[in-house]
């Protein structure tokens, strides 16, 4: 009996010893049990009800491809690409018109204020609002040109030959105007004229524009004189009947003369213009730079013609760009070889046309809408506009959501190395895209997140617009959904196992320590960054495997929000 109780006794010890080793190799339990998480908030953040407001599309009209905002007689307008209608029951998404110029009226409803719109490209380019009309100036809006003409005239073997010449020197003062943002004019030139230059003549010696005309040189206006400078003359000025005996061998059209005329003088009469010659030779081409001081005029090349094979005269040309010299002149006349580069180097660069031309004054351009509103409470708010990370593989763009960084970063602080992306951060990806300032920000200042303590209607989605169109409409922060981002994404999403492999492959670079950073010029190991690339693969599998996702259910225009704190 005694042994009896003695043999009870070891078996259950046993038994309790055995219990105890498989707990302690985890036999009986699952093989990774993670701490719970601690969701801490991060040190930059602010708590707030936040109270946000689907805004349903009318007769499912949504938009997407949003380019800009601006305000315009009181009134918010925004330019969409695109206009479409969607079906949330089947989640179809068809576009239907391009080109959308909206209208946001006083209480936050969206208007369809042109579509197709002709003017739609001209206010992707207007630059000042005014009053009643709104207007941008051309690209080459206050600069100068010269004008040209042309000519034909007929060989000795009776081939046609084109002659063309430069006839003075033009600006532009043209701008486009609109009052209605839809219908454009034009007013002003982009060839007014400045001075006009001599003509050709029968008589060679008239001008300097012989008898064929100067095709190229530069114009330059310097201490009260224009200056042309680096001439070609045309093949037939030497030879008028437009054929040469091959006897008479090789010539230049590269002149080794410049002219200059007094500005107040008629630049159209010839003899106004006085002739120098130029100490650099016969160049066409020349580098000229100019400050208040000198001209300076450098390299160029040598223009000629060389007979090598019938039936016609060959165009060569000799260059000068490994000759350093640099002429510099402060009158006009007497030219001196500069010392060095230095001067010459911090001088303006003349391309065509330069110097002391007049100065044609410029519309003061209206500044661009900030990408933050200002609330009566004198908080500044803004969005979080990157709701994507913008991916290059192989010359093709890809866009990925980006992780709960927070909460990763709240997991792997806690110790964990995994982190689990659920449908809740797909479906409510906007929680925390606000950001906040109690004075008005500078460009390179840091925002604070609002942290929402709660929400009372349904959440921000991720495909939001971003900064280009949140607007202030009676003290609410209104914010629009791009439905081109959400096509784009749906649309392209089957083809993302390339960005998820990608993605796989550098998570675990990081997390053994494989990750290579030219940065740093070493190997880094970083397990926390490892786990956000999960994240966004883990992101992309639920998308990929669950398409509808992606797809509002409901037609949303845009959402309204208050902050209360």
């Amino acid at each position: 009996m005694k042994n009896r109780l003695y043999l009870i006794l070891f078996l259950l010890i046993f038994i309790i010893v055995l219990i105890v080793s498989c707990k302690g190799i985890n036999l009986l339990s699952p093989i990774h049990i993670p701490p719970p998480t601690d969701f801490r908030l991060p040190e930059d953040t602010i708590p707030s009800h936040v109270d946000v407001n689907p805004v349903p599309a009318k007769d499912g009209e949504v938009f997407g491809g949003f380019q800009r905002k601006f305000k315009y007689q009181g009134k918010w307008y925004i330019l969409a690409d695109y206009m479409y209608d969607y079906d949330p029951k089947s989640k179809t998404l068809n576009k239907k018109a391009e080109d959308i110029i909206l209208q946001i009226d006083e209480s936050g409803n969206i208007v369809v204020y042109d579509k197709d719109s002709k003017g739609y490209d001209d206010l992707l380019r207007m630059n000042v609002i005014e009053e009643n009309r709104v207007l941008y100036e051309d690209y080459y809006y206050g600069k100068y040109s010269y004008s040209s003409s042309s000519f034909y005239t007929t060989d000795c073997k009776g081939e046609e030959g084109y002659h063309s010449f430069r006839t003075g020197i033009t600006f532009n003062n043209e701008i486009r105007t609109s009052s209605d943002l839809i219908n454009w004019t034009t007013e002003g030139s982009d060839d007014n004229i400045y001075k006009t230059f001599p003509s050709v003549s029968t008589d060679p010696n008239a001008s300097f524009q012989g008898r064929f005309g100067v095709s190229s040189y530069k114009i330059v206006e310097f201490k009260n004189y224009i200056y042309v400078i680096g001439l070609k003359e045309d093949f037939d000025e030497q030879n008028p009947s437009g054929c040469r005996n091959t006897s008479l061998g090789t010539f230049t059209v590269s002149k080794n003369v410049y002219y200059r005329i007094d500005k107040n003088k008629d630049t159209s009469i010839g003899a106004n213009w006085e002739k120098i010659n130029t100490p650099w030779g016969q160049r066409s081409y020349p580098n000229i730079r100019y400050d208040k001081d000198k001209i300076y005029v450098a390299k160029g090349e040598r223009e000629y013609w060389e007979w090598i094979s019938p039936p016609y005269w060959t165009s060569k040309k000799e260059s000068f760009e490994n000759d350093n010299t640099i002429w510099s002149t402060t009158d006009g006349v007497n030219w001196q070889v500069e010392p060095n580069s230095s001067a010459y180097n911090n001088a303006k660069y003349l391309s065509t046309t330069g110097g002391d031309l007049p100065y044609i004054q410029k519309k003061i351009r209206t500044p661009e809408e900030p990408n933050w509103i200002k609330l009566d409470n004198g908080r500044y708010y803004k969005s979080d506009n990157s709701p994507y990370g913008t991916y290059r593989i192989n010359n093709k763009y890809y866009y990925v959501p980006i992780p709960p960084y927070e909460e990763i970063e709240a997991a792997y602080d806690s110790g964990q190395e995994y982190f689990t992306i659920t449908e809740a951060h797909i479906k409510s990806a906007g929680l925390n895209q606000f950001l906040t300032k109690d004075k008005e920000p500078n460009k390179d200042e840091d925002w604070t997140v609002i942290t929402p303590i709660d929400y009372t209607d349904k959440l921000m989605v991720w495909q939001s617009g971003g900064e280009k169109v949140m607007l202030n409409i009676d003290n609410k922060a209104v914010q629009l959904v791009d439905y081109e981002q959400i096509e784009v994404m749906y649309n392209t999403i089957k083809e993302y196992s390339i960005v998820i492999n990608y993605l796989r492959k550098t998570a675990k670079e990081f997390r053994d320590g494989t990750y290579w950073s030219d940065v740093a010029n070493s190997y880094i190991k970083d397990v926390r960054v490892g786990m956000e690339y999960d994240a966004r693969a883990d992101m992309l599998e639920l998308l990929m495997n669950n398409r509808e996702y992606i797809m509002p259910n409901e037609a949303v225009t845009h959402y309204t929000v208050e902050f209360k704190y």
